[in-house]
């Protein structure tokens, strides 16, 4: 029947299409994850799939549309996992299994049997309307995540809910820095452990947060640099990279786009310099409670406390992993290997906090991570913050962090 070959035909010419396309989002989203949103280019994906760049702009015409494609499909990844996961029965079913199926999935990659997940920091400098729809997409897998824990009771238990939702989904895709240093035999083991701190938190029954909260030194004696990098900060962290313009940036500052170069000689440098000054302020809070806290304990704890406090607070917050992206690689590659000697410091801290019956005995290099991440991801929680005072919030996050994702139930 001729009707039957035509429709059999049409068929095969869409799943060939669909098929096409989807190669070119797995593609740019390698590329992505490696290069960052400002080095992939559609001739970098037609190269990596031996196209010609017009085969390319045949299923997507400019780089957004590309961008909101890769956005798309691991959004939507993620919203199946949280789906899968809401199918259990209780609170820690559902978060083991969402966390089973994230490591799953990592495991996957290295095995290279699954496509991998898109750097999804790099929303923020998405053009609008791509960029309010992306990150409304993310925090309706925010919102299904928190129903994982059931109805709030109350609006301070509603706050630990959002707290949670956006710690453990922070954690997991933070995983990606370290996890790739562990055996894929050994996934399942790291998994245990992973969700042991999710359980119950890093401190023992009755240990309580330190009340000591420092504020860093002076990044530069310049005073004038200084109002600079914060300024620039602040717009890294909230637009992005691209969304960080130099002319918008400086307007802020009250200066001349001139002006500019006479700190930096490009933006790459902006990025950069803002990068080292929030790894210098880290650090100088890490020595500082080291100098006047006696207990490994409290020196964690104020650290800990100190740098959540520049995240949801301070005008000069540490510099979001979202810029980690816009760096050279080489740039990019020492900013997180300085972060993961920021992890073993505090892993060093949690083994001494063990021995003194303050820290649970948990997996000390992964529990450094879980509060590193914690620690990046809550410059998220701005709009959060402007609703409720520094203290309910701290203190939401902080039983998090301590008590685990679940109690009290």
């Amino acid at each position: 029947m001729p009707g039957a070959e035509t429709g059999a035909a049409l068929v095969d010419s869409a799943t060939r299409f669909d098929r096409q396309k989807q190669r070119i989002v797995d593609a740019a989203t390698a590329l992505l994850n490696d290069k960052g949103m400002r080095g992939m280019t559609l001739s970098d994906v037609a190269t990596e799939l031996g196209l010609s760049t017009t085969s390319v702009t045949y299923y997507f015409r400019r780089k957004e549309q590309l961008l909101t494609a890769v956005f798309e499909d691991t959004l939507g990844r993620l919203a199946a996992m949280v789906d899968a996961a809401q199918a259990e029965a209780t609170p820690r079913a559902r978060v083991a299994r969402y966390v089973e199926l994230h490591f799953e999935h990592f495991a996957g990659t290295l095995r290279q049997s699954e496509r991998p997940l898109a750097n999804l920091s790099e929303i923020r400098s998405m053009d609008e309307p791509a960029r309010s729809s992306l990150i409304e997409q993310y925090r309706g897998t925010l919102r299904a995540i928190r129903s994982f824990f059931g109805p709030a009771r109350d609006a301070s238990h509603r706050d630990v809910l959002i707290a949670r939702a956006h710690i453990l989904n922070e954690a997991l895709l933070w995983q990606r820095t370290w996890l790739g240093q562990f055996a894929i035999g050994d996934m399942p083991n790291v998994r245990q452990r992973f969700f042991r701190i999710l359980d119950g938190g890093i401190l023992t029954p009755g240990t309580a947060w330190d009340v000591r909260v420092f504020t860093p030194g002076a990044v530069t004696d310049a005073g004038d640099q200084e109002s600079f990098l914060r300024v620039a900060t602040r717009f890294i962290n909230a637009t992005g990279y691209r969304g960080a313009s130099v002319k918008r940036i400086m307007a802020e500052f009250n200066r001349t786009k001139g002006s500019f170069y006479h700190h930096l000689d490009s933006k790459d440098d902006l990025v950069v310099a803002c990068w080292r000054a929030s790894h210098r302020r880290l650090a100088d809070l890490q020595t500082r409670a080291r100098a006047e806290q006696a207990s490994a304990w409290k020196r964690l704890s104020a650290t800990v406390q100190s740098a959540l406090q520049l995240q949801f607070a301070d005008e000069f917050p540490l510099l979001r992993v979202t810029a980690y992206q816009a760096m050279p690689p080489a740039v990019r590659a020492l900013a997180l290997r300085y972060a993961q000697r920021t992890a073993l410091g505090m892993m060093g801290e949690l083994v001494e906090g063990m021995a003194e019956g303050a820290v649970r005995l948990v997996d000390p290099f992964i529990a450094a991570q879980f509060l590193l991440a914690a620690i990046n991801a809550a410059y998220d929680l701005q709009g959060w913050r402007k609703d409720r005072s520094l203290a309910v919030v701290m203190d939401a996050y902080k039983s998090v962090l301590g008590n685990g994702l679940f109690a009290p139930e």
